[in-house]
């Protein structure tokens, strides 16, 4: 994991003289709200997938075709939901007609499934053993919102840090010797690039591929504390 620099800058933002603070001294002295932002960030190695399978079907009737898409999707299901390491629910289900200069040629229906795991091994091999009936649409890695909490829950400790040492350094340069925060907010970030491997493009009927090797990549999680100071000078 490695750690990325944090990012600050802040605004001023004069107020009118006889705004006060809490002592009665400062009662006439002029008062300024400086607003800027901390952030701590770091890359968290990727622990989990989540892959998406698709059938198409055809037939001269939108329920056959339909019924062609549920046989495979339930068989499918039935395979990979024995495992408590895979997680597997339900995608999309939709029917579209088929046209040939304007007429109905046909009917077509289209069945997903989505898989995630935090195992990669098995992961790649129910994507493999699925492929039989189903389709490998695409693949993205992410960090699972149990590791994502623990990280965000480091990172917010470092980055409220960060936030009251930059308020110390800015009242100092601002002659102040005190601050107060007025205003603070805690904002997360993260967000994971998906993969769509090129194995997505293999027909149903060209037999189980090969099963398929993974690399996770990182994920950026970052949070920002943003808020606004008080000085008197």
């Amino acid at each position: 994991m490695r750690l990325v620099p944090f990012i600050a800058a802040f605004t001023l933002l004069p107020f009118l003289a006889g705004t006060v603070l809490a002592d009665d001294d400062e009662d006439h002295r002029d008062v300024t709200r400086i607003q800027f932002d901390a952030r701590a960030a770091q890359e968290v190695d990727n622990d989990s997938i989540r892959a998406t399978l698709f059938v198409d079907a055809e037939d001269s009737t939108p329920s056959g075709a339909s019924s062609r898409a549920t046989h495979a999707t339930n068989e499918t299901l039935r395979q990979l939901q024995d495992d408590e390491d895979l997680r597997v629910r339900t995608g999309s289900f939709r029917t579209f007609p088929m046209s040939d200069k304007g007429k109905i040629t046909g009917w077509r229906a289209r069945s997903e499934i989505v898989l995630e795991s935090k195992d990669f091994e098995k992961a790649s091999v129910a994507i493999a053993s699925a492929s039989r009936n189903m389709q490998l649409s695409g693949i993205e890695f992410f960090v699972s919102s149990e590791l994502r909490d623990k990280v965000e829950a480091t990172l917010s400790d470092q980055a409220i840090e960060t936030f009251l040492a930059k308020a110390r350094n800015i009242a100092k340069s601002f002659g102040a010797m005190e601050f107060e925060v007025a205003e603070a907010s805690v904002m997360n970030e993260g967000s994971s690039q998906p993969m769509r491997p090129m194995m997505s493009a293999m027909a149903a009927d060209a037999g189980a591929m090969a099963r398929p090797e993974f690399s996770a990549g990182t994920t950026r999680v970052s949070v920002t504390v943003s808020g606004v100071i008080v000085i008197a000078r």
